[in-house]
């Protein structure tokens, strides 16, 4: 079995910005904080012999992706994509306005390209027996 998590908020490619919306509409905290819960490589480690694999292996993989622009990035979550776009399309316009510009300033937009930085832990086990 193989898995890929999310490590932390700071290098994921848009859970920034469900920090972001939840700051606004506190009843997503608790989900957004559940995206990361099985970056701990000790849990993981846990879950992965709990369920009877062995030869648990991990390894943590960085990636930073390089969009033409911040408008590449943003848009398709203004646009309603996935869970992120589905949370931002239920704001009213004001808090829809107050994400996007502290998304913008987060990525550090001067008009060219934007770099967000992704890391994910992999994590891999074999099945015992059988």
């Amino acid at each position: 079995m193989a898995v890929s998590v999310n490590t932390v908020v700071e290098r994921s490619y848009n859970h920034q910005i469900n920090v972001m919306i939840a700051r606004h509409v506190p009843s997503l905290t608790e989900s957004v904080a559940r995206t990361f819960a099985l970056a701990d490589v000790s849990k993981m480690r846990s879950l992965f012999d709990g369920a009877g694999f062995a030869n648990f292996a991990t390894d943590t993989v960085r990636h930073a992706f390089v969009l033409p622009s911040f408008d590449a990035y943003y848009g398709p979550f203004e646009r309603g994509g996935c869970s992120t776009g589905q949370a931002l399309a239920g704001l009213s316009e004001d808090i829809r306005r107050a994400v996007r510009e502290e998304a913008r300033r987060d990525l550090g937009d001067t008009g060219g390209p934007v770099k967000p930085e992704a890391e994910y832990r992999i994590a891999s086990g074999q099945r015992q027996g059988g």
